[in-house]
């Protein structure tokens, strides 16, 4: 298919309005609209805009009666589903990185990094490796200053002081790098007997939390990466690519380790007092 360059001009807050108001949208006082654009950004917007609109038609009109209250209102929503869901992972990953930090000690001691024994294989093992040296020499916490003004050797902090340094993306690729039945032994703590099941779970919520933490949307987004189905809980039960499939995941886990969150529910009631936002549109 050809590709054409991109000639599109700059356009200014107000124009941008003037465009929207042309396509339906009701904006009854233009100029602090475009006070709004200029602080948010059209592009942050825009996907809301588009998803009021009816794409099908000419012009792609807004379906009749939609305001610009309307977009803000959905722009609010999907900030506090961000700032809940961040929160609740958060929690789980706490959890996560004490599971790995105990199951490893427990079974190696103190300094799990140099068993072979603890990782599928050297590769994995040097892999973990360079990864907790990466987290710790980076690391401006206290306590990672301590060991080095403290101790020559080893390199790095026991495991149950590394653990506060890891990101939950540095704990997922940790976690995937351990041998079989340390990873079983890891995953049943959070109820679930299949690390591969758990491995998914892990994936999903790292992406969650990153588009959390990057202020990216969860409003009307259709999840790349799904958990895979535990069928003995029946969970996720939700529709597939929704953000409700990943928190049933998240609250089942929670409270398997006896720390309920009901984050499902807190994700409910916030869409609830946004009637401007669907449902469906999360998944519920």
């Amino acid at each position: 298919m050809p590709q054409n360059p991109y000639n599109k001009p700059h356009a200014t807050a107000l124009e941008r309005v003037t465009h929207l108001r042309a396509r339906g949208l009701v904006v009854k006082r233009p100029k602090v609209a475009a006070r709004k654009i200029d602080l948010i950004g059209y592009e942050r917007l825009r996907i809301y805009f588009l998803s009021r609109r009816q794409l099908s038609l000419p012009d792609r009109p807004f379906v009749p009666n939609t305001t610009y209250q309307h977009i803000l209102r959905l722009y609010e929503c999907d900030m506090r589903l961000r700032d809940a869901c961040f929160a609740a992972v958060g929690q789980f990953e706490i959890l996560l990185r004490n599971a790995i930090s105990e199951t490893l000690s427990d079974a190696f001691g103190s300094h799990p990094y140099y068993e072979l024994g603890a990782f599928k294989d050297a590769v994995a093992n040097l892999s973990a490796i360079q990864t907790f040296g990466k987290v710790y020499v980076s690391s401006k916490d206290q306590r990672a200053k301590h060991y080095k003004e403290t101790y020559s050797e080893p390199a790095l902090p026991p495991i149950w002081t590394m653990k506060e340094f890891l990101t939950f993306g540095a704990s997922s690729v940790i976690y995937k790098s351990l041998e079989g039945s340390l990873k079983t032994k890891i995953a049943t703590q959070f109820g679930v007997s299949s690390d591969q099941v758990f491995t998914h779970w892990l994936d999903c919520l790292v992406d969650l939390r990153n588009m959390c933490a990057h202020h990216d949307r969860l409003f009307n987004r259709s999840f790349q990466k799904q958990p895979s189905r535990l069928r003995r809980a029946g969970i996720p039960a939700a529709p597939p690519q929704k953000l409700k499939a990943i928190l049933e995941c998240l609250d089942y886990l929670m409270e398997q380790r006896g720390a309920k969150i009901s984050i499902v529910l807190k994700v409910q009631r916030i869409i609830a007092k946004f009637p401007e936002m669907r449902p469906a549109e999360a998944g519920y």
